[in-house]
């Protein structure tokens, strides 16, 4: 049987390592930026993970989420290449997303990310999921509000503060 359960410290490496090794993009910030939204969401509890009954340290998919645009976006569905296709991500989705797959059905899942896999799985009808490009980029510009602003010259980037 399959438990979900909150994301716990010992999860980290492998939802960093999976998540990171998918972005295989060679445009310089991208690594940056899927870090920076992994960070959010392991410091927001906003990842719910899939296991074994028997070990619930054995990790088999999860799944990432934020609320920080105002509502709940799915950010990304993980799940062991040799146990896809088989209810592991879907009983995740019904745990992140109780309202969406509770009668009466017709509600969606926004999501920020689409990939060859959605597109194999029929994501979009089988887990009710929307795509919007435009989830991620204000998400990412949510999460750098936050964060300290980085400059090489920091009087130069406080002058321009000061002139706002």
């Amino acid at each position: 049987m399959i438990q979900v359960r909150k994301y716990k410290p010992l999860d980290e490496d492998f939802i960093y390592h999976s998540w990171l090794s998918s972005v295989d993009y060679n445009i310089p910030g991208v690594k940056r930026m899927t870090r920076l939204v992994i960070d959010s969401c392991v410091n927001n509890g906003t990842i719910l993970v899939a296991c074994s009954d028997e070990d619930p340290d054995h990790i088999l998919g999860w799944l990432s989420y934020s609320e920080e645009i105002g509502f709940p976006v799915l950010l990304y569905v993980f799940v062991k290449k040799k146990l896809r296709n088989h209810g592991i991500g879907y009983r995740l989705m019904t745990e992140g997303f109780p309202d969406v797959y509770e009668a009466p059905y017709g509600e969606i899942v926004p999501t920020a990310f689409w990939s060859f896999w959605c597109q194999k799985y029929n994501l979009k009808k089988r887990w009710a999921l929307k795509f919007n490009s435009l989830y991620l980029p204000v998400l990412v510009d949510k999460l750098n509000g936050k964060a300290e602003p980085q400059s090489k010259n920091k009087g130069q980037t406080q002058g321009v503060i000061a002139q706002a």
